[in-house]
């Protein structure tokens, strides 16, 4: 084992994989210093059925599997894990805080109180408040203040996005952590872990739209200067896509997966028409084979509807016109081949790869790949935290009890 090094996970509990990333969180770490991941590890997803949990134990299991993985990799063991909670089971919403400032001159403690009151909104039944962000500050009506502190006025305002997780999945998503053996330190909307690992902050700041394809889902972020504009999940992923090559081509979803991750590409025009590949497996004849053209059409087809759904999202909500970074693809149903081409067709604007590469170092080619884009957020995030002091300690028992982490930034 490795001496003097603290670490911590981030845990992607994802409906089709499992993914775990164990960062060095040692004292004394400077902070512009890129944060060292020690190790990476991965299960296939056992116990979630789309985004929601099944069985318990099995999940615990691929938990299990997937951080010992990393441990191993590390050198290290670890006690604090950072989870993912899928998109779909989150709420985002805004609220406003006001404060008076007396003396004419905002303080830090004027910061802190105004954060307070923003974010002191009842949440509904069956809800908890998982992360609430300052989107910017007002001072005497005058916006767009990124740090207050110092600036004349009478009158402090904050602009505060609020989000709430669904408390019967919050509790079996760190129930599951804490069966496996590790301490479930905070729960964080995956979607947003994904953004601090593939998007720069050029992009937030000129407005780019983060799309996220899972397995059982895909989610959608839209940042502008700095500020969550939108949040939506759509109930189509990966496995959709999946799902389709299997009826199309007669074959069982474990073969149509591995079809599509060795043969499969989002343009049918990118491969060749006389292309053939083998599709023979239990129930049919050896040597069956089929146009390799017909795999990337299902492909195509299927992915071109899930990016036109999320064409419609960007436009019912208003934000088109503010992507002027354009879009930024993630999560494992973009790994395939053309996927960015297809999407510039659909978006009509710039498109890439979102891959995490942003402020890490160590094992950076073992986690260069989308899908294991949010479980790198969650360890940047576990890290951030750690250096600022603002790691709560929570035992498992107040774990269980939702008592998670706040953000106040």
């Amino acid at each position: 084992m490795i001496q003097g090094v603290g670490g911590i996970a981030g845990v992607d509990i994802g409906s089709t994989k499992t993914c775990a990333v164990i960062a060095d969180t040692r004292i004394g770490r400077e902070p512009d210093e890129p944060l060292t991941l020690l190790g990476v590890g991965s299960a296939r997803a056992e116990g979630i059925n789309k985004t929601a949990v099944t069985n318990v134990e099995a999940a615990t299991q691929a938990v299990r599997t997937a951080v010992s993985q990393a441990e191993a990799m590390a050198g290290c063991e670890i006690e604090t894990v950072y989870i993912s909670i899928p998109g779909a089971y989150t709420k985002t919403s805004r609220s406003r805080g006001v404060v008076a400032v007396p003396g004419n001159e905002v303080t830090s403690a004027h910061v802190k109180r105004v954060q307070e009151v923003g974010q002191a909104v009842p949440a509904l039944p069956g809800r908890e408040m998982i992360h609430a962000w300052c989107q910017e500050y007002l001072i005497d009506g005058r916006n767009g203040i990124e740090d207050p502190v110092g600036m004349a006025g009478t009158r402090l305002e904050s602009d505060m996005c609020i989000v709430t997780a669904d408390s019967a999945a919050s509790r079996d998503f760190s129930k599951i952590v804490d069966r496996s053996g590790y301490r479930p330190e905070a729960l964080v909307m995956a979607p947003y872990a994904t953004a601090q690992a593939v998007l720069n902050d050029a992009e937030r700041e000129t407005g780019v739209a983060l799309v996220e394809v899972g397995g059982a889902s895909t989610d959608v972020l839209v940042y502008e200067r700095n500020c969550l504009l939108h949040a939506a999940t759509l109930p189509w992923g990966g496995s959709v896509v999946t799902r389709d090559i299997a009826r199309g081509l007669g074959v069982t979803e474990e073969k149509a997966a591995h079809l599509k991750h060795r043969f499969g590409t989002a343009r049918r025009d990118a491969v060749d028409a006389k292309e053939q590949i083998d599709v023979s497996g239990p129930g049919h004849r050896v040597g069956r084979r089929v146009s390799r053209e017909l795999l990337a059409h299902i492909i195509e087809q299927r992915l071109d509807e899930i990016l036109g759904l999320v064409y419609e999202e960007l436009e019912e909500a208003g934000v088109l016109d503010r992507l002027g970074a354009g879009v930024v693809l993630s999560g494992g149903g973009v790994l395939m081949p053309d996927t960015d081409e297809l999407a510039r067709a659909v978006f009509n604007m710039p498109v890439r790869i979102g891959t995490p590469s942003l402020g890490i170092a160590g094992v950076v080619e073992s986690v260069a790949t989308p899908a294991h884009a949010t479980a790198v957020g969650l360890a940047l995030i576990g890290a951030a935290r750690s250096r600022s002091g603002m790691l709560v300690g929570a035992t498992r028992a107040v774990a269980r009890l939702g008592g998670w982490l706040r953000e106040f930034f």
